[in-house]
């Protein structure tokens, strides 16, 4: 084979390399290369539409301090391993006996400033942190091997942050948790952990 042959080759599989490394790097500060990460679970929250309610009960039960941690914090750290059972803006609505899309358009700061207002009589921040609890679970690593809704089935249960244990099956709507609450859009991955959002926030023995 010819030396030209041979450099024409190794030019090939050069531009080959780089075309198919591309999508998988980004610039760094430093003009090297890096790989680029997923979103953390807070990240993904915040740039979801739908999801205002959740971030603004988490800043408020951070704000008053009735966890010896933060939340956001727990959220927002890359070594964390969660799997978070997300509610819609729906499933709060539904909560607090809201009308039907009455969050919509709202930011997460004017949900937040108005949610300590629209609790029911008798419910303070303390139970929406007890509640918050229950819609996190700790495996010791949160991936799709551990925390797909697949995963989660075949399981059969879901042990979370306060200790309760729900159970997992399906029902009418689709993969229940607890037996009231379904899984509309699962598997939705981070850099942390993995994101099930939900259609009815979990209560329990929260209230």
């Amino acid at each position: 084979m010819s030396n030209s042959i041979i450099r024409s080759l190794q030019t090939t599989f050069l531009a080959l390399t780089l075309v198919l490394a591309a999508p998988f790097a980004m610039a760094d500060d430093d003009n090297g290369y890096r790989y680029k990460k997923p979103p953390t679970i807070l990240d993904t929250l915040v740039a979801t539409d739908g999801a205002q309610a959740l971030v603004a009960a988490v800043l408020v039960v951070d704000e008053s301090g009735v966890l010896h941690f933060s939340l956001a914090d727990f959220f927002g750290n890359k070594r964390t391993e969660a799997l978070l059972f997300a509610p819609s803006n729906a499933a709060f609505e539904k909560l607090l006996g809201l009308e039907p899309g009455t969050l919509n358009g709202l930011s997460i700061q004017q949900v937040k400033d108005a949610l300590p207002g629209l609790l029911p009589d008798g419910v303070g921040v303390g139970d929406v942190a007890n509640i918050l609890l229950q819609h996190v679970s700790q495996p010791r690593r949160a991936n799709l091997w551990t925390s797909s809704e697949n995963a989660l089935l075949k399981k059969g249960e879901v042990k979370v942050a306060d200790g309760s244990v729900f159970p997992v099956g399906i029902g009418a709507t689709g993969v229940q948790i607890n037996y009231e609450t379904t899984i509309i859009k699962s598997d939705i991955t981070a850099r942390n952990g993995v994101i099930q959002y939900i259609d009815t926030v979990i209560v329990d023995d929260a209230l």
